[in-house]
C-alpha cells in the first residue's frame, strides 16, 4: 500500500505559494514593478540610493560580528582572570 503525504507536507505547500504566486503575479501585473525611486535616472539619486542599501546591509552584519568579538574576547579575559586566581 502507498504511503499518503500529510494533507500539508512541505511540499504540497511550496507548489500550492508557487501556484498562488503565479495567479496573483497573472492577476496584477502592476504589483511587480519597481518603485520610481529605486531605478531613478539621476545619477546622484542612484548612487545615494545603493549607498543607502549597502549601508543598510552592512550596518546589522557589522553589529553581529561586532557583539561576536566582543563577546569572545570578555570569554578569555574571564578565563585568564580564572587561571590567575587558580
Amino acid at each position: 500500500m502507498k504511503k499518503r503525504e500529510p494533507v500539508w507536507s512541505g511540499r504540497r505547500v511550496a507548489l500550492t505559494a508557487g501556484a498562488l504566486a503565479l495567479v496573483l503575479t497573472a492577476a496584477f501585473p502592476e504589483a511587480l514593478y519597481a518603485c520610481p525611486v529605486c531605478f531613478d535616472r539621476d545619477d546622484e539619486a542612484r548612487i545615494a540610493f545603493l549607498a543607502t542599501t549597502g549601508l543598510l546591509t552592512v550596518l546589522p552584519l557589522g553589529l553581529v560580528l561586532g557583539t561576536g568579538a566582543w563577546l569572545r574576547k570578555r570569554a578569555r579575559e574571564l578565563d585568564e582572570e580564572e587561571r590567575d586566581e587558580e
